[in-house]
């Protein structure tokens, strides 16, 4: 008994110096709690920062050993290597293979090499640096969490209006790339149209366009990746070549599909046909599956919390006031014959009103007032608060649960009748954007000083990682490595787009599969003919948010699964038109190697990475959004 209460003794205090361990590992002296909530301190948020500023000292680190201590290189150049095979060639009287190159393809063929050739490091010091690498991609995952978090909360709530203003197609499209740049995920902005397309917000037409806007907007991300590898220009003009040929297809397959579906909308009309038998989701079959998320959220909320109910109160127009009692639609026909103009006009029953606030003429659900006050004549006032003049109100519903009314179309004028009263919720969008992490609770931030906090340390954050990755890829991936990883992508282009879809649906998000593989095309061991299948594969795979959304909506399921199935047929019939021809491919191609080059101009080459990036994702869709919310 004495043996075995000291082993319980024994393993209970490892137990406790472990957790102690572990906690102060993790950034915190509490109890180790997995909390993804707002609120309590499980040492997540610490983490998360502690992770990202990590990997900032250590690409600091690797940057002061390059350029002071490490031993002068024993490697040949560049242009030694083609040198020595030229001689080489002559000397066998054999015809040199880089004849008829240009001399871009001559140094891309020699990057190339120079990957294949046997390494001779350390294996240990090979799975060290594997490790390693795997811990970057997960800070880098952080990062881009960190940098939406700080995007949204710099774009204020003026943001979440963008999708009210969306009244044409050309409309619609910037402000779905303008979105998808401020969130920096088409995932997370599919989800929101389909969520809005499901609450009736938004028409399946002008959602459809949006999604096509999104498509472009999610490439942003790669192509400030890219902009990471200026200290070397070859490794910039094959990292922003491989980054832009997803802009490209995106932009080259909305300037075919937006006419067409302009002038005939047969994605709208084909997506009905295949969903038109979709019924609400009840239960728990309204969980939405997701993979990555669950593990990468509570760390990114640990250090600041957005609050998407206040975002989706604004965008759907809630900031009048919102019922919280969910009427029948016969209450709210009754209702609505009182304080609308007509049935099919309700615009003068409050000063925020929008087209929104009616469905089949007469009032949405929850757009309930808290009282009417009847009038002489014309309809009876309409308020979310109860009037100063109402200093005793009569029911207008009898019966609570039926919904039945004997007063209704017979008001008595200057009498106040209570419709929804106390349970109007008011103020809805006056709560702050940020409700939880470090940045709040612990440093009292404002919403724009943590925005701009995140956007800043997350950008840094993601450049520190690319760093780190490429620095690392270079000595584990020599020989044997290389190799293997270019006889797969290299085998069949179809299979790429497997191998990208694969990876995409695993990540739930493009712009981290590509944003991954860029920094691989930038140092030579991926060609851009490669990286084009694979960016095909993650436009494909990050359809799959918007029809796990689709899946849960609980009202109004056919337009959700139409929005959600236009944004899968949209990539898969630009698929289809821009890859299997070749001269075909080569459009996007080529154009890609022409925005490559531009980054090698002697005069304006650092200029135009940032130039190209402002011009195409921000300043024109944000001009597009100012003249549209005018």
């Amino acid at each position: 008994p004495l043996q075995q209460r000291c082993s319980s003794l024994t393993s209970s205090h490892s137990a406790t110096m472990s957790e102690t361990m572990m906690r102060h590992l993790l950034g915190s002296d509490k109890k180790l709690v997995h909390d993804p909530g707002p609120k309590g301190e499980s040492g997540e948020g610490d983490a998360c920062l502690v992770m990202v500023f990590l990997v900032i000292t250590a690409a600091i680190g690797i940057l002061i050993y390059e350029k002071f201590f490490r031993p002068a290189s024993e490697d040949k150049s560049e242009a030694d290597m083609i040198e020595e095979q030229k001689a080489k060639a002559a000397e066998e009287g054999v015809e040199n293979a880089s004849d008829g190159m240009t001399d871009e393809e001559k140094r891309d063929a020699i990057r190339q090499a120079k990957w294949l050739t046997p390494s001779n490091d350390d294996p240990r010091i090979k799975a060290a640096l594997t490790i390693s690498v795997f811990f970057c991609i997960w800070v880098f995952l952080l990062s881009l969490s960190l940098m939406g978090t700080g995007f949204k909360l710099l774009g204020g709530k003026d943001s979440a209006k963008m999708f009210d203003v969306a009244d044409n197609p050309i409309s619609a499209l910037l402000i779905g790339v303008l979105a998808t740049v401020l969130v920096q995920s088409s995932s997370t902005t599919t989800s929101i149209i389909v969520s809005m397309v499901g609450a009736d917000e938004l028409s399946v037409n002008i959602a459809i366009f949006m999604i096509m806007g999104a498509n472009i907007g999610t490439s942003v991300t790669n192509t400030i990746v890219a902009m990471g590898h200026f200290a070397n220009a070859d490794d910039l003009r094959r990292g922003f070549a491989a980054a832009t040929v997803h802009d490209m297809f995106n932009m080259l397959n909305v300037l075919v599909m937006l006419p067409l579906n302009w002038i005939y909308p047969f994605l709208q009309k084909m997506t009905y046909e295949m969903a038109k038998d979709q019924e609400p989701c009840e239960g728990e079959k309204c969980n939405k599956t997701e993979f990555l998320k669950p593990y990468i959220s509570p760390y990114s909320k640990g250090v600041a919390s957005y609050d998407k109910k206040v975002a989706q109160y604004v965008s759907e127009n809630w900031c009048a006031g919102q019922c919280g009692t969910g009427y029948s639609t016969d209450a709210m026909k009754l209702i609505s014959a009182e304080v609308c103009t007509s049935s099919t006009d309700c615009s003068n029953v409050h000063s925020n009103y929008k087209d929104n606030w009616m469905s089949s003429g007469y009032l949405a659900k929850k757009r309930a007032p808290a009282y009417i006050v009847a009038t002489a004549s014309g309809p009876a006032e309409f308020h979310y608060s109860q009037p100063d003049a109402c200093t005793s109100s009569t029911k207008f519903f009898d019966d609570e649960t039926a919904f039945t009314s004997t007063v209704a179309g017979s008001l008595t004028a200057g009498t106040c009748y209570e419709v929804c009263g106390s349970k109007v919720k008011t103020g809805l969008c006056n709560k702050r954007l940020l409700k939880g992490g470090l940045v709040l609770e612990d440093w009292d931030m404002t919403d724009d000083g943590a925005g701009t906090f995140l956007t800043i340390v997350a950008l840094i954050g993601l450049c520190s990682c690319l760093f780190c990755i490429v620095y690392m890829l270079q000595i584990i991936m020599k020989g044997a490595a290389a190799r293997v990883l270019q006889k797969v992508v290299g085998f069949n282009g179809y299979l790429n787009i497997a191998i990208g879809c694969f990876i995409t649906i695993m990540v739930q998000s493009s712009s981290i599969t590509t944003s991954t593989l860029t920094p691989l095309a930038a140092v030579g061991i991926i060609s851009l003919q490669d990286m084009f299948p694979l960016t095909l594969g993650a436009n494909i795979g990050t359809t799959l948010t918007g029809i796990m959304s689709a899946s849960v909506v609980t009202s109004k399921p056919v337009n959700a699964w139409q929005v959600a199935l236009a944004h899968l047929f949209f990539n898969i019939f630009g698929t289809l038109i821009w890859y299997p021809i070749p001269k075909v491919r080569n459009v996007p191609l080529r154009a890609s190697k022409f925005l490559g080059h531009m980054t090698a101009h002697p005069t304006y080459g650092v200029l135009f990475p940032p130039a190209y990036i402002f011009v195409c994702f921000f300043i024109i869709p944000g001009i597009a959004y100012g003249i549209a919310s005018a």
